[in-house]
């Protein structure tokens, strides 16, 4: 299963670079165009930047483009133009978008304010406290080190 990640949840790994992290637990991950875009703007720091390319170019992230005249682009733009949703940029609605195509998983910090879209297509979502109590449980991390990723937060 595809665990498709949003900006906030991605970048919080880069910006402390502990992206190995996260190649601990999957074997890849997946970000859409429009999150990876974002994620090499000019206010984005170099070595955000660097790190996330790095991945890319050894295949640890996959960046999944969100072309027109497909089902992926229909669900996007429906989200995009839900007048109930207020607070979604285009990272998070085309990494939900990709989430539903795909019958992924979505990792995203706020999951109350996708609630209504994790409902409706039955996503399951993991956050930042999720992958910290999975990297402990696996003795990936130790409980200081889990302190301190939760000071970093």
């Amino acid at each position: 299963m595809k665990t498709i990640y949003d900006i906030d949840c991605l970048l919080y790994f880069l910006k402390i670079e502990r992206a190995d992290l996260l190649e601990k637990v999957f074997y890849h991950i997946v970000i859409s165009n429009k999150a990876f875009n974002s994620l090499n703007n000019p206010s984005i720091p170099d070595f955000i930047k660097d790190s996330l390319n790095d991945l890319v170019d050894k295949g640890f992230v996959k960046v999944e483009e969100i072309s027109l005249n497909t089902k992926t682009f229909d669900i996007y733009y429906d989200i995009k133009n839900d007048h109930k949703n207020q607070v979604l940029g285009d990272g998070e609605a085309s990494s939900i978008a990709i989430a539903i195509k795909n019958n992924g998983i979505i990792a995203y910090n706020n999951p109350d304010a996708i609630r209504d879209y994790l409902e409706k297509y039955d996503l399951r979502c993991i956050t930042l406290e999720d992958l910290f109590n999975h990297l402990l449980k696996k003795g990936i991390i130790s409980q200081k080190e889990l302190e301190d990723l939760l000071r970093n937060k």
